[in-house]
């Protein structure tokens, strides 16, 4: 008898949801499938190529609001808007990676959370684009007629479907040259540099590719609302994507999906257990966290799954084999 692997197991999880769940949650689940998007380019980013960013939930507002623009005032189709909406975001992180050329550490962490505390009062600023305060509302795409799905179901399935090709193209990179240029650059530039890898441009590209899945996020976050308002990328809209990155697993490309359902669920849970102290309970769970599990709740699971893959179903030895005895003549 053979084990479910981890990736069949989390498809059957994310093909049962709709039935088993309520309306109510499958949207905070589409909505925790939004910021796995932007928490997947941190991981990327942070993880694996060693650049610090603090200003994902910027890029998270530039494809939400390029979503919103285009929907509301351009008259696209929502759905259509997603690629524009990565593309926008990936320039506005090529201009923040322009820094990180010159720039590293901790310098870095203050001039790209700077461009997170930014975004929110340029919004205010153009708004005659972005309608300042008032924000931007939008009809949400109604599912195809020839489907019959629910809106919220049909939505779920959009989000499942994007979340997994980016996770699909994000494993590719890492599988191939460049992710291992990626990892040498983490460790060591010096090296990576000694080794023929063009820093510059891989730098560039990372910072491009992080904010093209946070600007998908950001328009699927803007779809799933059918909203937008300067009040919901505030810089802490970036500490919270941070906090998701690293207690999934900031070199873990599944646990940007673990960092998500933390971020999106966890607080929601601690304030019903106590609205007045929602927020100190919520800070324990963190502590809590990191004491148990340091390299995030991926490496938790990957640690539990092999300890129950190794009780249930036990690797039997090769049967050993003898070979045949001279004999004398």
């Amino acid at each position: 008898m053979k084990a479910i692997s981890p990736r069949l197991a989390l498809l059957l999880l994310a093909a049962l949801a709709p039935a088993v769940l309520p309306k109510f949650l499958l949207l905070q689940l589409s909505m925790a499938l939004c910021f796995a998007l932007a928490i997947l380019g941190l991981n990327l980013l942070l993880g694996f190529a060693g650049q610090v960013c603090l200003a994902q939930g910027a890029l998270f507002a530039v494809g939400a609001y390029t979503t919103a623009i285009l929907s509301a005032k351009a008259g696209w189709h929502p759905l259509a808007t997603l690629l524009p909406a990565a593309c926008a975001a990936a320039l506005a992180g090529l201009a923040i990676g322009l820094p990180a050329l010159r720039l590293g550490g901790l310098q870095l962490a203050i001039v790209t959370f700077g461009v997170a505390v930014l975004v929110p009062q340029l919004i205010l600023k153009f708004d005659r684009l972005t309608q300042g305060v008032t924000g931007i509302s939008f009809d949400a795409p109604a599912p195809p007629s020839w489907l019959p799905l629910a809106s919220d179901v049909w939505l779920y399935a959009i989000c499942v479907g994007v979340v997994a090709l980016c996770m699909g193209l994000a494993m590719r990179v890492l599988r191939g040259d460049t992710g291992r240029s990626l990892r040498a650059m983490r460790d060591n530039e010096l090296v990576a540099r000694s080794m023929g890898v063009d820093l510059v441009r891989l730098r560039l590209g990372a910072f491009a590719l992080s904010s093209a899945f946070a600007g998908l996020g950001g328009g699927l976050y803007a779809i799933l609302n059918g909203y937008v308002s300067p009040q919901s990328f505030l810089a802490a809209k970036s500490i919270e994507i941070l906090i998701g990155a690293i207690v999934g697993g900031i070199t873990s490309l599944p646990g940007a999906l673990l960092g998500a359902l933390f971020v999106v669920f966890v607080p929601e849970w601690t304030s019903d257990l106590s609205p007045a102290l929602g927020g100190l309970i919520y800070g324990a769970c963190l502590v809590g966290m990191m004491l148990v599990a340091r390299d995030g709740l991926a490496g938790l699971a990957v640690r539990a799954f092999a300890r129950w893959r190794k009780t249930f179903f036990p690797i039997r030895p090769a049967a050993a084999t003898t070979l045949p005895q001279e004999t004398t003549p």
